[in-house]
This record gives C-alpha cells, structure tokens and sequence, in this order.
C-alpha cells in the first residue's frame, strides 16, 4: 500500500481559515509543502513573522493536496488513535476537546491516549494496550521530552510506525524550543523518507513561524495554539470513509508529571508500566546538571 508523504506546513491561523478543511467544503484545498532539493522558502513571508534559527534546514516547498491524497482517501475505516505528551494531552478531550471537535465531524472515530511528561517509549507501551483495538490511522506527537539518544529514539519511533503499517502513520514534528529538538526532528523526516505510509505535519515549523500558538516555555499550547495543532490533523486526514464519528474514551489519562501548560518542573515521573504494580521514576538528562538543554527543555 502507497501512500503520497506530504509535510503541512500552515504556519497561521490566517492560512488555515483560508484553505478550511477541504474535503469537507469541496472547496479550495489545503496548502501542504513537500521535501525537494532546492532550498526551503522564507517562511517569514508565509508567516509574517520570523523564524528562530534552530529550525531543521530541511527544503520544503508549498504545494496543494486534493482531498484524494489525504489519508481519509487511503483507507477503509474512520478508527484513529493518536498518541502523545503533555502537547497532545492538551487538545484531549479531558481539557479542550480541540482533537475531537476537529476530527469527529469529519467522520473519525478518535481516541487520544496522551499523558504529560512522556518520552519516546510511551508510544510503546500504549500499543501494547490499545494495538489489538484496531486503528485505521495513527497520529504521533512525541519527542517534546528527549533525553538526547538519538538512537532510542529512532528505534522507538521505528517501532510504532512498524506497528501500525501498513496504515497511514502522521508524525508531528515537535516544537524547536531548545538546540536537541532539531534533532528529533530530524529522526522524523528521516523515517517520513524510510516509509511510504508516514506523512509529516510540520507542527515544529508552524510554531516557529507564529509564536502565539504556544506559552512562555515555546512548547505548550495556547487556546490559539490547541486549536490550530488539532486543525492541522484534521487537513492532513480529510474526510472519513465513514460518518459515524465519535469521541473514544482513554484510560491513558494519567497527569500526575504535571500540567498541560506553564514551564517545566525538575523531575519527569513515569507511569507505571500496566503489567507490573511498580512505579519506577525516571528524571529527564534535561534538567540535571550539565545536561545539554537548559530546565525548559523538557515538559511537566
């Protein structure tokens, strides 16, 4: 099974009123970028606004996508499952709903298994609970909290794509708030490149280009920036084969490591694993001493 990579790259609000949700209207179609070899456009144009020098040099080119190449063209069923931190965590449905609110009027039935504070192997264990449910499309955000193993993370991040293949998988890019992010972005791409069925929303690239989209921390979302984070899903998946769409409950709704918004804290608290009655904690490399990245680099 085939599927077109395309990388959204919608960087304002303005951008996204104006191409709406295209299958939806049968209007004019979202305006999505894909990787060449030339080199990327001035975002600051599309954007109005500048952006930080940490952003992944990869080139990208904006192009439209007709409603036939959005993963709601590709697959037989409406059953998503997106998985994510703190980021994601945010746009559930036990806080804003945005995910939802986007997604089931198209027709997708959506569950959100996100917690804060989760690295990479997150991804993981959720699919070992919730893979046998059956998903038609799966959505990561993941990557916000890093330890700096590129590696691992690769590994990972492979294994979850692996897992869900042949069904189309949206990867996320994560904020570029701190020097290590780029490289985790980095890992993206390259799988983006290693699978057919991945697709990338540039979310790492949209937030650079408008600030406003997140708080103080650049990484956690404003109601402006929920909102626009959910609207990016919903272009990248277009209208659903089917029309029952729903809002699915989660039992990964464990916020202890922290809220959804303000700044970082010191320690990272892992959930405990389901199969075992331990809690082992796990302090992120971020925030102790000579880690890379200042405090602010990892997520509550």
């Amino acid at each position: 099974m085939m599927f077109r990579r395309v990388l959204l790259l919608l960087g304002s609000i303005a951008v996204l009123a104006a191409c709406g949700v295209a299958a939806s209207s049968g209007g004019t179609h979202p305006q999505v970028t894909v990787p060449v070899g030339a080199a990327p456009p001035t975002l600051a144009t599309q954007a109005g606004s500048q952006l930080p020098t940490t952003v992944s040099s990869v080139p990208r080119t904006t192009v439209t996508i007709p409603a036939d190449a959005q993963v709601g063209a590709l697959v037989g069923g409406n059953r998503v499952i997106a998985i994510g931190d703190s980021v994601m965590a945010s746009t559930s449905r036990r806080y804003s709903n945005d995910m939802c609110d986007a997604l089931v009027p198209l027709g997708w039935q959506v569950e959100v298994d996100a917690e804060t504070g989760r690295f990479v192997e997150f991804g993981n264990e959720v699919l070992d609970d919730r893979l046998a449910a059956g998903w038609d499309v799966g959505v990561i955000l993941l990557g916000n909290n890093y330890r700096g193993d590129r590696e691992v993370y690769l590994l990972q991040l492979d294994r979850m794509i692996r897992r869900l293949s042949p069904q189309p998988v949206v990867l996320l890019t994560v904020s570029e708030f701190t020097p290590s992010r780029v490289e985790v972005n980095e890992v993206i791409f390259e799988l983006a490149q290693k699978y057919d069925n991945v697709l990338i929303v540039d979310w790492g690239a949209t937030t650079a280009a408008d600030t406003s989209l997140t708080g103080g921390d650049g990484l956690h979302l404003t109601d402006k920036g929920r909102a626009a984070l959910a609207e990016q899903v919903a272009l990248a998946l277009g209208t659903a084969p089917r029309t029952d769409g729903s809002c699915l409950a989660s039992d990964f709704d464990d916020d202890s490591s922290g809220p959804v918004e303000g700044t970082s804290t010191t320690t990272t608290v892992r959930r405990p694993n389901r199969s075992t009655t331990s809690a082992p904690q796990t302090t992120d490399p971020d925030t102790t001493p000579g880690a890379t990245d200042p405090p602010s680099g990892t997520e509550p």
